[in-house]
């Protein structure tokens, strides 16, 4: 194939520029088990089962480098590694063997509008894919107006995305990309979008990224893209890399191949019954990313976006965050007041109550809807290189949000009951705070495991439910006989209900530390606290950098 004759001037040769991308014998193989173990009660009751697996390699010792400002062009039939091969350089998967090096800051666009929510606007969706793509929250918002304008979408800008087209919609993603800054750009088959019109505005955005001297990694079908843009290209074949070289001798290549074998014979040869290869050692997805700082901003991103699909507009929503723990505590009430009698003796028995209740449901929310998170959010994680911590730290601030609302049902309480404010409130932040320790390590635990054994929601309900009867939450730790109030104060749910009881509603009541026989008993469910939080961070950076293998 010739080139078109609109093609612009190749650039210099960046030969003598430093090397911005390098993968060096770089290899990649999947498991395919024969009989995949889903579940806790499998491991249980065959522990000693031997699991077998095929291996398919996608990548077998795949060297090169691309130099900075250089535009590459990666070509190959449909299975050759070419996916994978920008998913291992993005750091979606870890590799198996070999060295990754990036220098500068990486963008990979697997796939268009990855974490787009059809239920909020053009504008909202836009500075969430934004961030997610790595901008900061600020610089997200400044670059909004250029993004709609370079979509085309001035009109439609705070209309909801369900309503889009699906042209409007490949248009709004793809302007996304325009804004993002990276010194390396990974592109997957998603440039021509849209109508002709805006197909043009796609092909001058990628001429402009080359003539601007941004390193550029393309994944294409189309020669003649690859013939016109790139100073390089190199051909996949089977997972390895069989040249690279000028594009139009690359062209010719891909072409002679595309007239042979078919690419089904070429996948299967692939696959073999040998002993599956050890899993990932190489560059993979580090549980907290380059800059710890982005988790806080993504995790703050997608939070606030579930915030908004759930409450924006929605009145009845926003009040039903208040009205199911009120309609819980106004059954336990009822039932606790009338037949069990546990208030008696308790002042401000309804208080307390609520106040328990309120604190129960944030460790329930956060720990419940976490189970199953990284598999809601499987999209995401497949195609763009998130800190994969992002997702349940995102879950435990939504349900933190719920938490507030709720604090200020339980303040009006409070005041209605004629409670003074005092100084010894100021303890309740210190035990949201605690409890956000333990709800974040135990939500870390619980999505990782999951991952790989999808029973963990149903032995997670049995463990949540002895815990709501195993606290202090429709009774008063006094109320246990005496040899059981010290153990049971080391459960840290039942120590933070009890000094909340203290500080916020009745200073005559015990405190936390009195029940425990002393302040230095309560490093016990302080301990408790640390090693859930450090358990849950340990099981989850142990199992993270597989969990999209594992999906």
């Amino acid at each position: 194939m010739s080139v078109p004759a609109s093609a612009p001037d190749r650039p210099r040769e960046p030969s003598a520029a430093p090397v911005a991308v390098s993968a060096t014998s770089v290899t990649k193989s999947f498991r395919l088990p024969h009989e995949r173990y889903s579940t806790m009660k499998e491991r249980v009751i065959h522990p000693l089962r031997h699991r077998s697996y095929e291996a398919l390699t996608a990548l077998d010792d795949v060297s090169f480098e691309v130099r900075r400002g250089e535009f590459v062009g990666i070509v190959g039939r449909n299975g050759s590694g070419k996916s994978t091969l920008l998913k291992c350089l993005s750091r979606i998967y870890r590799a198996d063997a070999g060295d990754i090096r990036v220098d500068g800051r990486l963008a990979p666009f697997v796939d268009l509008g990855v974490g787009f929510n059809s239920d909020m606007t053009a504008a909202d969706n836009a500075v969430l894919n934004a961030i997610l793509l790595g901008l900061s929250r600020d610089e997200a918002h400044a670059r909004l107006d250029d993004i709609i304008a370079f979509a085309e979408l001035e009109r439609f800008v705070d209309l909801k995305l369900k309503n889009f087209s699906s042209g409007m919609h490949m248009r709004l993603a793809f302007a996304v990309t325009t804004e993002v800054d990276a010194d390396v750009l990974l592109f997957d088959e998603v440039l021509a979008v849209g109508d002709a019109g805006f197909q043009a505005k796609c092909l001058q955005r990628l001429e402009a990224l080359r003539n601007s001297g941004r390193t550029v990694l393309l994944v294409t079908h189309d020669m003649e893209t690859v013939q016109r843009f790139c100073d390089r290209a190199m051909l996949l074949d089977a997972g390895r890399l069989l040249d690279i070289g000028s594009p139009d001798r690359i062209a010719r290549e891909y072409e002679e191949r595309n007239a042979r074998a078919p690419a089904e014979r070429r996948i299967a040869e692939r696959a073999s019954t040998r002993k599956a290869p050890p899993r990932g050692r190489g560059a993979g997805p580090p549980m907290f990313g380059r800059d710890p700082r982005r988790v806080a901003t993504v995790a703050r991103a997608l939070a606030v976006a579930e915030f908004r699909v759930r409450y924006t507009e929605s009145l009845l929503s926003y009040l039903w965050v208040m009205a199911g723990p009120l309609l819980f505590f106004a059954i336990l009430y009822a039932v606790f007041t009338q037949v069990g009698a546990f208030d008696h003796g308790v002042k401000n028995y309804p208080v307390y109550l609520l106040t328990a209740l309120v604190l129960w449901t944030f460790f329930a929310t956060g720990t419940t809807t976490a189970v199953n998170c990284l598999v809601r959010q499987e999209d995401l994680l497949r195609k763009l290189p998130l800190p994969h911590i992002t997702i349940p730290l995102s879950v435990v601030l939504g349900a933190a949000f719920d938490l507030l609302a709720n604090l200020v049902v339980v303040f009006i309480f409070v005041f209605v009951a004629g409670i003074t404010p005092r100084v010894s409130w100021l303890e309740l932040p210190v035990i949201v705070v605690l409890l956000s320790f333990l709800t974040t390590g135990t939500a870390l635990a619980l999505s990782a495991l999951y991952v790989r054994h999808r029973d963990i929601d149903q032995i997670w309900v049995l463990l949540r439910q002895a815990l709501f009867y195993g606290s202090a939450i429709f009774y008063v730790v006094s109320f246990l006989p005496t040899n059981l109030q010290r153990p049971a104060m080391a459960n840290p749910l039942t120590a933070a209900f009890t000094e909340a009881r203290h500080a916020v509603i009745d200073p005559s009541a015990p405190s936390a530390a009195a029940v425990s026989g002393g302040a230095i008993r309560l490093l016990i469910p302080l301990a408790v606290v640390a090693a859930v939080f450090a358990l849950g961070v340990w099981i989850f950076r142990r199992e993270s950098p597989l969990v999209v293998e594992n999906l």
